[in-house]
């Protein structure tokens, strides 16, 4: 195998493992969201929660952020 050949070899080894990498991050984002923010509304008051991965932190009225 010629340094040409290496270097070939290299490059392909290099670019899969970096797709790899790539589909990998794209499924662990799409599967593991990070903290959140949502809003409900109960009567006349509006709620904002804070989420983790979809369980609810905690939550306080968005009237007291302003």
């Amino acid at each position: 195998m010629d340094d040409l050949d290496k270097v070939k070899t290299i490059l392909i080894v290099a670019l899969v493992v970096l797709m790899g990498l790539s589909i990998y991050a794209h499924w662990h984002v799409a599967t593991h969201p990070d903290y959140g923010m949502t809003t409900v509304k109960t009567g006349d008051v509006t709620w904002a929660c804070l989420t983790d991965h979809g369980t609810t932190i905690g939550c306080d009225t968005v009237e007291e952020y302003k």
